[in-house]
């Protein structure tokens, strides 16, 4: 077998390789690369290993690479996991922007293809990726249209900035907090996350009645450093993002809690909290009606009124349950702040179409059921906490 000659960056940059071999060469020097390992195999096939940033892990296979030949060829490529089964479909681009589904198989070694390849690098990867600089467009874009201004709410272990904004009044005491791409690989969320904050800034813009009783924060991209590292969950701290939420041990989840601690100890009030990912299927993860939160109906009511709006088009999934302990997202809001939590999971295979469709009509009928909510529902009843008085 021929192995590869290994290319690693400096830390704190993405850790990237390149294989070369006769008349073929691989390579992942670039945001959110990955490629770990490559042979040529007897029966003519290069196969590539790609490893987990960590174990245990929640095995989500992240795959990014270019390959190219100074002889137009088709060649046979396997793709290997550490053992683990892949998740995502590949997809293919020769310029890093236009991506197409490929025809793959796979078989107890993991997942093959066949790649005509010349001497322009084609690009395969596991899902379109979205590197960090889309993060920093589209808040600059965003920035301009609904004049607001971004803020770096902390850094990451890296000592990259986590870029967060609000919307915001002095005399408002409501908050909503949404969050988004804990898990690197999720981009199929990423994408509802844009289309809902593109709805929800241009819907707020105009609605009166919102902006002058809530406030937002919204941090799109909590994790840059596995953004850019390419990794398959975690950050650069060897944990994921979304089971620290109990002990904010990472710098990423501890920066949001101290702006979070900042609204409250300044008297506000935490309404609701939201954050976006992937997964196999369209599911939103929700705090069961019987739990110690307030108002009991509201992610319900949301909800219904989204089918309402998609009807035909989109089946929504509503799955209660709890995750005591575990340090996710959406408890931590039904713990601490005794208010919905919600995890807005898009599938895997989603067309981006439809996740936007669906997305644009869960800001709007987001709004509108936060709007009908009276502020004293936001209250449990004999709690400590007292209502305000209107």
């Amino acid at each position: 077998m021929i192995r590869f000659l290994l290319i690693a960056l400096a830390f704190s940059a993405p850790v990237t390789f390149a294989c070369e071999f006769k008349d073929v060469s691989f390579s992942a020097k670039f945001e959110s690369g990955s490629l770990d390992n490559c042979e040529l195999n007897k029966k003519g096939e290069y196969v590539l290993t790609f490893l987990p940033e960590d174990k245990p892990i929640n095995p989500s296979p992240w795959y990014y690479f270019s390959v190219k030949s100074p002889v137009a060829k088709t060649i046979k490529v396997v793709l290997t996991f550490d053992g683990f089964a892949p998740r995502y479909l590949p997809k293919v681009s020769d310029d890093q922007m236009s991506w197409q589904s490929i025809a793959f198989d796979t078989n107890e070694k993991g997942m093959s293809m066949s790649l005509e390849v010349n001497s322009k690098p084609l690009y395969v990867a596991a899902q379109r990726p979205m590197p960090n600089s889309e993060y920093h467009n589209w808040l600059e874009k965003a920035a301009q249209t609904y004049s607001f201004e971004p803020f770096v709410i902390g850094k990451s272990t890296a000592g990259r900035s986590l870029s967060a904004f609000t919307l915001s009044k002095p005399e408002n005491k409501e908050w909503v907090i949404f969050v988004g791409r804990q898990h690197p690989p999720e981009v199929t969320g990423a994408v509802a996350m844009f289309a809902f904050l593109d709805e929800f800034l241009a819907d707020t813009a105009s609605n009166t009645d919102f902006l002058s009783r809530f406030n937002v924060l919204v941090v799109p991209n909590i994790n840059p450093d596995g953004v850019a590292e390419g990794h398959w969950r975690h950050g650069l701290g060897h944990k994921d993002l979304n089971r620290d939420w109990n002990v904010f041990s990472q710098p990423e989840t501890s920066a949001v809690k101290q702006y979070l601690d900042i609204i409250t100890d300044g008297g506000g009030k935490i309404v609701m909290g939201m954050d976006f990912h992937s997964t196999h299927n369209n599911v939103f993860y929700t705090i069961p009606q019987d739990e110690n939160i307030a108002p009991t109906e509201m992610v319900v009511t949301w909800l219904s009124s989204l089918q309402e709006q998609t009807k035909g088009v989109f089946k929504v999934f509503d799955k209660p349950g709890t995750s005591p302990g575990r340090g996710v997202f959406k408890q931590y809001f039904a713990d601490v702040y005794h208010v919905h939590g919600v995890t807005y999971e898009v599938g895997d295979n989603e067309p981006d179409e439809k996740t936007r469709y669906v997305a644009k009509h869960a800001a709007r009928t987001l709004i509108n059921t936060l709007n009908a909510t009276p502020p004293e529902a936001f209250y449990i009843k004999n709690n400590e906490e007292k209502a305000p008085n209107h």
